[in-house]
């Protein structure tokens, strides 16, 4: 029998304390290891053939024997690259690699409204052969997996496909199902609004009663009270984004509208994926890596409590989930430090471990 983990809440000054040792221990490696490692960075940007397609790729770090994380964004379509300097910190202790998938961000640019195939198969199909792109590119042969919302669609689909591929996944803002999500969603949502004696938000939660509903009235009025009850570093978060979209460096006017053009394709394209995708029913729980879920404690877009369920049935050669306190579904972004912790706590040292056997 595998070994069960409970979800813990993260004791941050720990994982903190101990993602400090392991810069340093880092840095004293690279400078042990004279101009070699000084000059072992990588920061490499352009299309890349996937799929049939050209596609955005981008892989930066400080120190290429790092292990490999490659990312799967959100959305869909929400393309991570105006929002490059979030990860940052990551590229002392990582290679990250950043993809915008199909129909997104400078991959939609590239190709347009005549993307084909916008099915979650050939985006699953894409991210492998951008993971098999890394390990050539990288000279390893397993990288870590991290998707955040959608990305953990793709990411649960990629790793019960291609397991050779990768030493671990990490999941955050970690989805199980639509239908699951939205009856979350709106038991929270009510739960607060009576909390609050928000009368208006009771009766028309009410009157549009639970869950399962299409996009339409029905949604909308869920989401416009979900939005007024989520934690503020999500708030805050969303209203920033256009901004910082805006202002990202080296992104032009015309990645702009591209990045707003891709959400709107993708969304519209892949809906019915989204909708209809259920990881319990279609994937199991037996999962053939090490599995990690690292959630904001406060979750309520893909909700916490769903995650958590889930999680508590997956069966794995290794688990643990890690709750950020006082963060919700951007705990990457919002919460960067303890985020970073919690990868370099938990998944770094599986992943090293794996990286110094590839490349002996």
């Amino acid at each position: 029998m595998r070994r069960i983990w409970a979800p813990c809440v993260i004791s941050l000054a720990a994982i903190v304390a101990a993602a400090c040792t392991a810069v340093r221990n880092s840095a004293a490696k690279a400078v042990a290891g004279g101009a070699s490692g000084a000059n072992s960075s990588v920061a490499e940007e352009g299309f890349v053939r996937i799929g049939g397609i050209e596609q955005w790729v981008t892989i930066h770090g400080e120190n290429r024997a790092n292990p490999v994380i490659v990312v799967l964004h959100g959305g869909p379509g929400e393309a991570q690259t105006p929002f490059q300097a979030l990860y940052t910190g990551w590229q002392k202790q990582f290679t990250v690699v950043q993809w915008d998938q199909r129909g997104a961000g400078r991959t939609f640019g590239r190709n347009g409204k005549a993307t084909p195939e916008m099915t979650l198969d050939r985006l699953v199909q894409d991210a492998i052969e951008v993971a098999e792109y890394a390990c050539r590119y990288l000279g390893t042969n397993k990288v870590i997996l991290l998707g955040h919302s959608w990305g953990t669609f793709l990411g649960v689909n990629i790793i019960k496909k291609r397991p050779d591929l990768f030493c671990a996944y990490v999941g955050t803002g970690q989805v199980v199902g639509w239908t699951r999500g939205m009856a979350a969603q709106y038991a929270y949502t009510l739960r607060q609004a009576k909390a609050e004696g928000n009368k208006d938000a009771v009766r028309e939660l009410e009157e549009i009663g639970p869950p399962p509903f299409e996009i339409g009235p029905k949604f909308f009025t869920l989401h416009k009270w979900l939005n007024h009850y989520l934690p503020a570093s999500d708030t805050n978060y969303i209203r920033q984004q256009m901004d910082i979209v805006r202002s990202a460096p080296n992104f032009s006017s015309q990645d702009v509208q591209d990045w707003e053009n891709g959400e709107d394709f993708s969304g519209r394209q892949l809906y019915s994926a989204e909708a209809t995708e259920d990881l319990q029913t279609t994937l199991g729980y037996d999962m053939p890596v090490p599995f990690f879920i690292i959630d904001g404690e406060q979750d309520h877009i893909a909700p916490v409590d769903v995650a958590s369920r889930y999680f508590h049935k997956i069966n794995a050669p290794r688990k643990r989930m890690i709750l950020i306190k006082g963060a919700g579904h951007f705990a990457y972004a919002t919460n960067q430090d303890q985020f970073l912790a919690a990868l370099v706590g938990y998944v770094r040292p599986l992943a090293a471990s794996s990286a110094a056997n590839n490349r002996e």
